[in-house]
């Protein structure tokens, strides 16, 4: 790696002419595809920056089947900024570029203000630079749910250098701060504000550096990129990347259409669910709006603990009645001793507010509102025995209680009989 120094200064007081005095250095760090320069302090996180971003973009060439010719002519000028008004001064900061709380990318120049933790810093730079691809290769990014929403996806990364990995979700708090995104979708769950997935899909454009925007654009391509049957059309889109307007969306709905039912309710279960550790391997749903509607007979169904939300493979008629009866033990730790639980759960330890291993279930209505805040998802216990009222046409969905990150050390089921209630 080739590193040049370019020695300037950062206003550090006034001098007796008025003229403002300076006393540090911007660094210059050369890499394959990023030309940084930066004041950061530490010239080891400005080496580990670049890095980061080299290493990164090959991540992101894979996953949207570029070839490495698109990217042969392509590097980021990128400033990482402690004191934006020192990159101005030294004219690194355009008169067309806004001002900007976060970052802010323009072709294939990139400039970011530096986070007070190495992760969050790391984040925006990576998220700045998918914006500069995509213009590159794609002439834009679409309307500002993709846009944003594919720049924080590929962002949000594990490990740094050229140990880095993309396209993950954080597995714990500590590992991301700053980050805050979860913190914001705890948030809007707690006031009852998700909306529904076309809200998402019609934000506006916005240069505000609104986290919430950018949480929930990203929870909504998360949501593509997770369920194989909408992967392909996710990542196609981008080669529409010069539309930001309606015409992308209505594009990109007409495309899934036919599933578009069971995309905004799986999107209510991503939007009720999603935190630190949760893996796409345990948490797609399968469900379809051919499942039969349930004739009141009997049904036998094992429910898994290693995995997340689960269906019988019917749909309840509205104003039914469904009578559950649970038995079975599922292991949930081994350490300090196996952790066994039966339906009820074990008061231990609680989780989402309910003893961990029980057995809850969810009823998720077939039809989702369209506009406004989304009604919560009515969860409730079902233990042993319990009657769930079903009041509208609805899947009925199971579950052992545990935290969407401790679910890999799970190991069992529950068996289940689905029966209507004696009159």
């Amino acid at each position: 790696m080739n590193r040049t120094w370019i020695f300037a200064v950062l206003i550090c007081g006034w001098c007796w002419t008025g003229a403002p005095m300076f006393a540090a250095e911007l660094v210059r760090v050369d890499g394959r595809f990023i030309e940084l320069t930066t004041d950061l302090e530490s010239r080891d996180e400005a080496d580990a920056l670049v890095a980061s971003f080299d290493a990164a973009v090959d991540q992101w060439t894979s996953f949207w089947n570029l070839s490495s010719d698109s990217v042969a002519d392509w590097k980021v000028s990128a400033m990482v900024m402690r004191d934006k008004s020192h990159f101005a001064a030294e004219g690194l900061i355009p008169d067309h570029v806004p001002d900007f709380p976060y970052g802010y990318a323009y072709n294939d120049s990139v400039w970011v203000m530096a986070q007070p933790s190495q992760y969050y810093t790391r984040h925006l730079l990576l998220h700045e630079g998918v914006h500069s691809l995509a213009f590159h290769c794609f002439d834009g990014a679409g309307p500002t749910w993709f846009m944003e929403g594919t720049a924080e996806l590929l962002a949000t990364h594990t490990g740094d250098g050229k140990l880095i990995r993309t396209i993950t979700v954080p597995t714990d708090r500590d590992d991301v701060p700053y980050w805050g995104r979860f913190k914001k979708l705890n948030q809007v769950r707690t006031d009852g504000s998700v909306p529904p997935i076309e809200t998402v899909m019609a934000y506006p454009p916005t240069l505000s550096g609104d986290v919430e925007t950018y949480t929930l654009s990203w929870a909504a391509a998360s949501l593509f990129a997770g369920y194989p049957e909408y992967r392909e059309t996710f990542e196609s889109a981008v080669q529409s990347g010069r539309d930001s307007g309606p015409t992308f969306n209505r594009q990109f709905y007409s495309r899934l259409s036919k599933t578009w039912p069971i995309v905004a309710a799986r999107w209510r279960i991503l939007a009720n669910d999603f935190d630190f550790g949760f893996d796409w391997e345990q948490q797609r749903l399968s469900i379809s709006t051919s499942d039969p509607l349930w004739d009141g007979k009997p049904i036998k169904f094992s429910v898994r603990s290693d995995v997340g939300w689960q269906s019988p493979g019917i749909r309840i008629p509205a104003g039914a009645s469904v009578k559950i009866e649970a038995t079975g033990q599922v292991t949930l730790a081994d350490e300090p001793k196996p952790w066994i639980s039966e339906p009820p759960g074990v008061t231990i330890d609680y989780v989402g507010g309910r003893p961990l291993g029980q057995l809850i279930a969810c009823v998720l209505p077939n039809q989702t509102p369209r506009e406004g805040n989304l009604p919560p998802l009515m969860v409730q216990t079902v233990g042993n025995d319990s009657v769930i009222e079903v009041e509208s046409h609805s899947w009925l969905l199971f579950k052992v209680n545990d935290a969407v990150g401790d679910l890999g050390n799970n190991r069992g089921t529950y068996e289940l009989t689905i029966l209507s209630p004696p009159r």
